[in-house]
């Protein structure tokens, strides 16, 4: 088989591993490791460094593969990235757009914002997007979507978003300018330009391989006539980019200052937003910052209540998690805090979680407007925060005294929302609200 062919069988082999690892991530869990593949991210590890100011040791994976970088280049994202996979099984175009620098400048922009604190970095993560993109294809919206943005990409030519835009693909490119191996034109080449033609990252210009575009698919190897390109170890001086090349990305950091007093009054919107948020979820602006937005503590979720925020926050809150007890409690498994691949979510005794607070409305419930017997809050609550009193009046002021009915103790209730989920009454007549909430 050939290079190329063995290049193959390995990104359909990990792209079927990614898929099987995400499909894992669900309750019962049993396999913590489920976020390897964000785990493996340089550009997570170094934007939650930023972030945090500390490393984790959860980005072991992203030091490995940098350390790999530094002797075989972008391997990566040619043998194992599922982006890139993906890529590859779009349809060819001929027509094809050299703005590979593009990438580079991406880069210096999103760093730049991160080093403000605001964490646009991962938005553009392909591990992000290809995780989430698995969290929600089954909402028809976001498949039309990626459907759109496929056939629009195509037209741009292969591989537009790993030559053109991947901040990911960008890291790696940086870490590979003086790596050890590397292909290289031979002296009996006999310039027929095949090895440029195929070459799918456009990386061969003037029979010259660029060490920060190459990932090593080996096309050009089985392409050329000659057997003129070959696998060798570096031999040529490191090329320092032009005065040019540093200005632009200069002027990229300048527009992420620019654009920060925008972005700071998106973030104090989404960090006044009032939503109930996983168990162990960090200090809401801390929580914006660190979240990737991956999906992952969503399909973990046993009850399915972990949801999206979408229109009812801000851009900087879309699609960070939130609690729906309507649709799902919270079930105490804590699983959420162990598929978290950045610390946005902490480990917590479950004995001391909070993360809100059930409040009774007397005028739509069962017991205290109409008189029927319910009490189901009480007897679902698993924390025994759901009382029975006596109440001098009746919901509304309506008649009556010794009315009987629940009332939620505060310093109980943990705001799990079992009594919420199960409420009879439509709407709802006992509800959580993140009040009283303990962040760390």
């Amino acid at each position: 088989m050939s290079l190329s062919g063995w290049r193959r069988v390995s990104q359909f082999t990990f792209l079927v591993f990614f898929v099987v690892l995400f499909y894992k991530t669900q309750y019962p869990l049993e396999f913590v490791y489920t976020n390897i593949l964000l785990r493996a991210s340089p550009l997570i590890m170094i934007s939650n460094i930023l972030i945090t100011y500390s490393f984790s040791v959860r980005f072991l994976p992203a030091i490995l593969l940098l350390v790999a970088t530094l002797f075989l280049g972008r391997f990566f994202c040619g043998w194992i990235c599922p982006v890139g996979t993906i890529s590859d099984l779009i349809p060819k175009t001929k027509r094809r757009l050299s703005f590979h620098r593009f990438k580079y400048y991406f880069l210096v922009f999103l760093i730049a914002l991160s080093v403000l604190g605001f964490q646009l970095l991962l938005i553009s993560d392909p591990l992000v997007i290809f995780t989430r993109s698995l969290a929600f294809i089954t909402q028809m919206r976001v498949s039309l979507m990626l459907i759109f943005i496929i056939i629009l990409v195509t037209g741009f030519g292969e591989r537009f978003w790993c030559r053109v835009i991947c901040p990911l693909g960008a890291l790696l490119g940086v870490f590979s300018i003086a790596k050890v191996l590397h292909l290289h034109v031979q002296e009996n080449c006999k310039k027929c330009n095949i090895c440029s033609r195929v070459c799918p990252m456009d990386a061969i210009q003037d029979f010259d391989v660029k060490r920060t575009e190459c990932t090593l698919c080996f096309e050009c190897v089985d392409k050329c006539p000659q057997n003129a390109v070959t696998l060798t170890k570096r031999r040529e001086p490191v090329t320092v980019e032009s005065r040019r090349t540093f200005l632009k990305a200069g002027v990229a950091a300048g527009a992420a200052v620019l654009l920060s007093p925008l972005l700071g009054k998106s973030l104090d919107t989404s960090a006044k937003l009032q939503v109930i948020r996983p168990p162990g979820a960090l200090k809401e602006e801390n929580f914006l910052s660190v979240c990737v937005r991956c999906g992952e503590c969503m399909r973990v979720c046993p009850s399915q209540g972990l949801r999206p925020v979408l229109s009812e926050g801000s851009v900087y809150s879309l699609y960070t998690p939130k609690l729906v007890p309507r649709i799902g409690e919270c079930q105490l498994c804590m699983l959420c805090w162990q598929v978290c691949p950045t610390g946005a979510l902490i480990e917590v005794d479950p004995t001391q979680m909070k993360i809100g607070t059930a409040s009774v409305n007397r005028d739509t419930c069962l017991e205290w407007r109409h008189e029927k017997a319910c009490l189901v809050c009480q007897e679902v609550c698993p924390f025994q925060a759901v009382d029975v009193v006596e109440s001098g009046g009746r919901g509304r002021g309506q008649g009556g005294r010794g009315r009987r009915g629940p009332e939620v103790n505060r310093s109980l209730c943990a705001g799990c929302g079992a009594c919420e989920n199960k409420c009879p009454v439509e709407p709802t007549a006992i509800t959580v609200s993140p009040e009283g909430e303990i962040r760390y």
